[in-house]
């Protein structure tokens, strides 16, 4: 598996790689909280590098993770019945009720007022 990663990283362009971080953030997320040691060990990089090639990038570690967990959120309340205990959890989140405040800064409102607007 870390060949495979690494025959990866040699093909990516400096361009390609905030989305790759952002699909490892995918592949991580539902298997608990991600941290960019984390991702930054599985890509063979320090924490520093990771953080300079990114921001070279005009983005960061934590932007990137706030807009995959906000998209994975999108579509797991658009095609499943999951529960917010659930969902939250898949984000990487420990708790519910920082999901909660994650939510409503995404989209104006409460997991619970957004689930009662899907079931209408």
């Amino acid at each position: 598996m870390r060949q495979h990663i690494i025959e990866d990283m040699e093909q990516l362009t400096p361009e390609e790689l905030p989305s790759f971080v952002q699909h490892l953030l995918r592949s991580f997320l539902p298997n608990g909280r991600v941290t960019i040691d984390l991702v930054a060990d599985y890509m063979l990089l320090s924490k520093r590098s990771l953080q300079r090639l990114l921001a070279e990038e005009g983005t960061s570690f934590q932007s990137l993770l706030e807009s995959t967990r906000k998209s994975m959120a999108q579509r797991y309340l658009k095609n499943s019945n999951i529960s917010q205990t659930q969902l939250a959890s898949l984000l990487g989140y420990s708790e519910l009720s920082a999901f909660s405040r994650a939510f409503q800064r995404w989209f104006g409102q409460s997991p619970r007022a957004r689930g009662n607007k899907r079931k209408v």
